[in-house]
C-alpha cells in the first residue's frame, strides 16, 4: 500500500510513518480510558453496594458532614 501511494505520488514514506506513530499514540490513549473506565466503573459500583462506603467518598472527597458537624481546615 506504502508502495502503490509513493508510485502514484499521493503518499510518502514519512507520512506512513507519522501516521503509524499517530495510531500507536491513539492506541495507547484508547488504553489508558479504557482503564480509567473499568476504574469508575468499580468505583461506581462500590459505591451503590456500600452506603457506609458512599459516605466515605462524600465525607473525604466532597467534604458533606452530618447535620451536627463542622469541617475545620488546616494549613501545613
Amino acid at each position: 500500500m506504502v508502495v502503490s501511494g509513493i508510485l502514484r505520488g499521493g503518499s510518502s514514506i514519512g507520512g506512513y510513518f507519522d501516521l503509524k506513530k499517530s495510531h500507536q499514540v491513539l492506541n495507547q490513549t484508547v488504553a489508558g480510558l479504557r482503564q480509567e473506565n473499568d476504574e469508575l466503573a468499580g468505583e461506581i459500583e462500590r459505591i451503590r453496594k456500600s452506603p457506609s462506603y458512599a459516605k466515605k467518598v462524600l465525607r473525604d472527597k466532597y467534604h458533606v458532614t452530618e447535620p451536627d458537624e463542622d469541617i475545620i481546615f488546616f494549613t501545613d
